[in-house]
C-alpha cells in the first residue's frame, strides 16, 4: 500500500511539473505570531474582519481575534459548545461569524461582539463524518449573492472533494437559515490530496480553495480558484491553479524549522491579500500545552 501511494505521488508531481510553468502571482512572508499561539490551540479556521483576523481552534472552544499589524492577541472569544465539536471552518456574513463543526456537524452563528452562539438550520443534513475521518472542513460565505459554500474535505472513499452550495433564507424573526441547492464535485488523483479550506473573494467574484498533498518530503501546497456566475453558482468546469512563488519548496522549509505545515485556513483582506494558517496538533488538544510543532501564520502579497 505505501509503495503505491508513493507511485501514485511521483506520477502525481511528474503530470504537476509537466504543466506549462506560471508567473507567480503573489509571494510569501511568515508572519511572526505571539507565543501563546504556539500553545496546542491547533487553528482551523480564519476570517478577516474590521481589520483583525479571527482564528477558530478546531479542539479548544475559543476564537481568537489578531491584530496583523501589531502581530497580538487582542481578543479571545470563548465558545459554548458540544464536547465533541470540532471546529473546521469559518466565515462571516453580515457582521456576524460563521463556523462549520466536522464531527458533531454543524454551522454556528456566532456575536462577536457578545460571544452568543446558535446552531443554523440547514435545510438537508450536512454529510457526516466519515470512517477515514473526513467530514465538513470549510465554509464560505457570499454576501453579493446571499450564498453559503461549505467544502467537505473528501468523500467517502477519497475520490473526491465536494463543495455545497446554500442559499441565505431568513424568518419573520430575521433568524438566519441555509437552504440547500446544489454540490460539485472536485476529483482527487490519490487519497493523500485533500481541500482544506476556502474562501470567498468578492472583488473577483471567485472561490479560493486551499489544497495540499501530505505525504513528508513530497508535500506541496497549492492555491486553485474556482469562478462564480452571476446568480452566484459555482463553475467547476473553471477550476484553476493560482499560481504562488515557491509554495511548497517554503511549505517544507518552514517544517524543517518545526512549523506545522498542516495548512487549515484561508482568507483575505481588504487588500486582496491571501492569509493562510496551520493548526499544530493531532489528536486530542491539551489547550494550555504547549505543542510539538509552532503554528504558521503566512501572509501571500500579490505582486
Amino acid at each position: 500500500m505505501r509503495i503505491s501511494f508513493l507511485l501514485a505521488a511521483i506520477s502525481t508531481s511528474f503530470v504537476l511539473n509537466a504543466q506549462p510553468p506560471q508567473v507567480p502571482l503573489y509571494s510569501i512572508d511568515n508572519v511572526t505570531l505571539p507565543e501563546s499561539l504556539n500553545k496546542q490551540v491547533c487553528i482551523s479556521g480564519m476570517k478577516y474582519l474590521d481589520g483583525k483576523l479571527y482564528m477558530a481552534s478546531e479542539r479548544c472552544p475559543v476564537i481568537f481575534a489578531f491584530d496583523p499589524e501589531t502581530k497580538t492577541v487582542i481578543n479571545s472569544i470563548n465558545l459554548n459548545v458540544p464536547q465533541f465539536f470540532e471546529m473546521e471552518g469559518m466565515t462571516s456574513y453580515n457582521g456576524k461569524l460563521y463556523l462549520v463543526s466536522e464531527n458533531t456537524v454543524a454551522v454556528y452563528e456566532v456575536d462577536a461582539t457578545s460571544s452568543s452562539i446558535r446552531i443554523v438550520e440547514t435545510s438537508t443534513p450536512l454529510p457526516p463524518k466519515s470512517k477515514s475521518g473526513d467530514g465538513m472542513e470549510g465554509i464560505a460565505a457570499n454576501e453579493t449573492h446571499n450564498k453559503f459554500y461549505i467544502l467537505r474535505e473528501r468523500n467517502e472513499d477519497m475520490s473526491k472533494s465536494q463543495i455545497y452550495t446554500y442559499s441565505v433564507e431568513r424568518n419573520f424573526e430575521d433568524v438566519l437559515s441555509l437552504k440547500y441547492e446544489s454540490v460539485i464535485e472536485l476529483p482527487l488523483l490519490n487519497p493523500q490530496w485533500r481541500y482544506s479550506d476556502i474562501c470567498f473573494d468578492s472583488q473577483n467574484n471567485r472561490l479560493i480553495c486551499l489544497k495540499s498533498f501530505s505525504k513528508g518530503k513530497l508535500r506541496q501546497q497549492f492555491i486553485e480558484t474556482i469562478n462564480i456566475d452571476v446568480n452566484g453558482n459555482l463553475q467547476a468546469e473553471t477550476l484553476q491553479n493560482l499560481p504562488v512563488e515557491n509554495f511548497s519548496e517554503i511549505s517544507n522549509q518552514y517544517k524543517d524549522q518545526d512549523y506545522s505545515m498542516n495548512l487549515e485556513g484561508i482568507t483575505l483582506d481588504k487588500d486582496g491579500n491571501i492569509w493562510i494558517i496551520s493548526d499544530n496538533t493531532s489528536g486530542k488538544a491539551q489547550c494550555d500545552m504547549v505543542a510539538k510543532e509552532k503554528t504558521i501564520l503566512l501572509q501571500l502579497k500579490r505582486k
